[in-house]
């Protein structure tokens, strides 16, 4: 006869063996750098995920493909493109030994939300958004000539806030007036009003290349462990923020908005990054903040004053927060 310790040892065997395997997506990656676990093979990985790969420019740029999604790498590059649109990945692709690898940070929080898009719980829809014209009051933003940067932002995001609730959209804005609001009061004031999205409005400006820096970029909040793109917003740490519980819909409305905006506008695409900023760190909805333009650049600067400029602007936003809306509350 058995002992009552070998008998429940062979219960909990019994069990074990019976449970089912743990889902796709919750399992890591096991085809890493053979030194550097944070790393992916790439090769391995798209052949799992059923990704075709081959080289545009042999040793220098790699195409992976998988239906109407196409990731285009540079060889040691941060530079990288999505369906045409400019991606910065959070580190480097690499190239050595005949073999290329992504960092497992960019699989995760670059690749997936695109891939494999994560959806709205339930009957949960995009309502009610948060628009951030940023700067205002004392802070009067970047100042080209007689153009305070804050002026802008707050006419973009009246404009924009007609353009949504046109469509629909219940809208907030975080400042009404030229006023002074503190950084933390912004996402602050999203979260009590529920809002489902927050925008930050901003607008860019350089100074020795203001004659030559022009176009399009857009930021969401950058992933635990990765450093940002944006010198200077990391801050004291590289961990886990509030606003990182929606990494994947960060990811997915800023690529989505950026999308458009380049489209529409026609503009220089500099591209989706990752930055820490103030307003993004302690959102506790998916939040982005977008640039659309220069006010330094002497073409860019000039349309941007006018509000036939700025109407063009907001319906891209809009059109890019429709596309985001149709892929998360899309039925599984």
């Amino acid at each position: 006869m058995f002992g009552p310790s070998l008998l429940r040892l062979m219960v909990v065997l019994a069990v074990l063996a019976l449970a089912p395997p743990a889902p796709a997506a919750a399992r890591r990656e096991t085809f890493g750098h053979p030194t550097r676990p944070t790393m992916v093979r790439v090769r391995d990985w798209a052949r799992a995920h059923g990704l075709l790969v081959k080289w545009v420019e042999r040793d220098k740029v790699l195409q992976i493909t998988k239906g109407d999604f196409k990731l285009v790498l540079n060889a040691n590059s941060r530079e990288a493109r999505i369906n045409g649109v400019q991606v910065w990945l959070l580190k480097a692709f690499e190239y050595r030994d005949n073999a290329g690898y992504l960092s497992q940070l960019d699989v995760d929080h670059t690749i997936n939300p695109l891939l494999y898009p994560p959806r709205n719980v339930g009957k949960n829809r995009v309502r009610r958004i948060c628009l951030d014209p940023g700067h205002g009051g004392k802070d009067p933003g970047f100042q080209v000539g007689s153009h305070p940067e804050q002026r802008y932002t707050l006419l973009l995001a009246q404009e924009l806030r007609r353009q949504l609730a046109q469509a629909g959209y219940t809208v907030i804005l975080t400042r009404t007036t030229d006023s002074t609001v503190d950084l933390p009061a912004r996402p602050a004031l999203a979260r009590k009003v529920g809002a489902d999205l927050f925008i930050s409005l901003h607008f860019n400006a350089a100074d020795k290349t203001r004659a030559t820096a022009r176009g399009t970029e857009a930021y969401c909040l950058t992933p635990a462990g990765a450093s940002s793109t944006a010198a200077g917003s990391d801050g004291p740490t590289l961990g886990s923020l509030l606003g990182n519980r929606h990494d994947a819909k960060n990811f997915l409305l800023v690529y989505h908005v950026q999308r458009s905006l380049v489209r529409k506008l026609g503009s220089e695409d500099r591209g989706v990054r990752r930055a820490r900023f103030a307003v993004l760190r302690d959102a506790t909805m998916p939040a982005i903040l977008v640039e659309p333009g220069f006010l330094s650049h002497p073409v860019e600067g000039r349309k941007i004053v006018e509000a036939a400029y700025r109407q063009k602007i907001a319906t891209a936003i809009v059109d890019g927060v429709r596309a985001y809306r149709r892929v998360v509350e899309r039925q599984k």
